[in-house]
């Protein structure tokens, strides 16, 4: 291996003693070594960092302890704390297939060029059990490789760090994962990486396995203010487009981001005062899209008529008649994105 080939494995960590140990030696026992190893205890319990120094000491990783800012912060921490020209991420649920790096690093030489920034194959999805649940998850649920504009905007990327290696130069030139985010960071990072004119190499077969952690949920309130963030930036990074660029991209922006946002007025925790949060931002992402001048689809014109209409009702019964009245326009609106 060459220096300029030479790897450092990054892997966030959160009170994670469960799973941590079968990650680390995922990657000690890859058929292609990693010449760094960095876990970043992102402000774990006492008693966490304590099983994880000794599980350090143990296996031979460097542990850097940070009080907790969350995985893109967690992420940056390491990277900073490293020297190899490139980069994998793993999170501590996760575990590499046993040639995640060569595989990864072979196609990185083998299309070594300057507007290469990343190449990224696809994952296995298992259970907490570590039972396999489904063999290609980013094939079953997204179109590779991305290219265009669209390709990364119209829907979810699946583009995965734990999937990917990337470069430094890259990752220095966009900065980082964006630290705000807890959700869509991975999204937020490879858009930034598209604009500032890198592409990634698309590899079909799965190089890590992927855990389904029942209790993270795409409405949760986290993740909804993320995609509100994300969102934001997106509609700013499309803003310094050529007009006639961008009114070309927004209907396949903000349509879409509409129905999420509606999703979460009927999500199981928007209750109380996160409902009236929920409502915030729904509403601000209808007056972004309203700004725009997009037309979006009748389902959606649908959605916004009555939120608008249920406005003065006390918050209890808004949210009970949304509950109801959006049930069958959200169905629609699912199929529709899903088609």
């Amino acid at each position: 291996m060459t220096d300029a080939d030479a790897v450092v494995v990054v892997i966030p960590f959160f009170n994670g003693t469960a799973f941590i140990e079968r990650a680390v030696r995922s990657v000690i026992n890859q058929t292609r070594a990693a010449h760094e190893i960095v876990v970043v205890d992102d402000g774990s319990r006492d008693s966490e960092a304590k099983a994880l120094g000794a599980l350090s000491a143990s296996l031979g990783f460097e542990v850097i302890r940070q009080e907790n800012a969350g995985q893109s912060s967690a992420r940056n921490t390491g990277v900073a704390n490293s020297s190899s020209p490139l980069i994998c991420f793993l999170d501590q649920d996760d575990y590499f297939l046993p040639d995640h790096i060569e595989k990864l690093v072979s196609a990185w030489t083998t299309e070594r060029s300057p507007s290469v920034g990343y190449v990224y194959g696809d994952a296995q999805r298992i259970d907490l059990n570590g039972d396999l649940i489904l063999e290609r998850v980013i094939k079953s649920h997204s179109t590779h490789p991305k290219v265009t504009t669209v390709d990364f905007l119209t829907s979810d990327m699946f583009i995965l760090p734990s999937a990917s290696i990337i470069s430094r130069e890259m990752y220095s030139v966009i900065g980082g994962f964006h630290p705000e985010l807890r959700g869509y960071e991975d999204d937020d990072f490879f858009l930034r990486a598209h604009f500032a004119g890198f592409r990634g190499i698309h590899l079909d077969l799965p190089v890590v396995a992927w855990t389904l952690n029942p209790d993270s949920s795409s409405h949760s309130p986290t993740m909804a203010q993320s995609r509100l963030v994300y969102l934001r930036r997106v509609n700013a990074l499309i803003a310094s487009l050529p007009e006639a660029t961008r009114r070309e991209l927004e209907p396949h922006i903000y349509p879409r981001f509409v129905s999420l946002f509606a999703y979460d007025l009927a999500a199981p925790l928007a209750v109380g005062n996160e409902f009236t949060k929920a409502e915030s931002r729904f509403h601000a992402v209808v007056e972004l899209c309203r700004t725009s001048g997009v037309t979006v689809p009748i389902n959606t014109r649908i959605i916004i008529g009555i939120m608008s209409l249920l406005g003065s009702l006390p918050i209890p019964l808004r949210r009970a008649a949304a509950r109801a009245l959006l049930s069958p326009q959200l169905r629609k609106l699912r199929a529709s994105f899903q088609r």
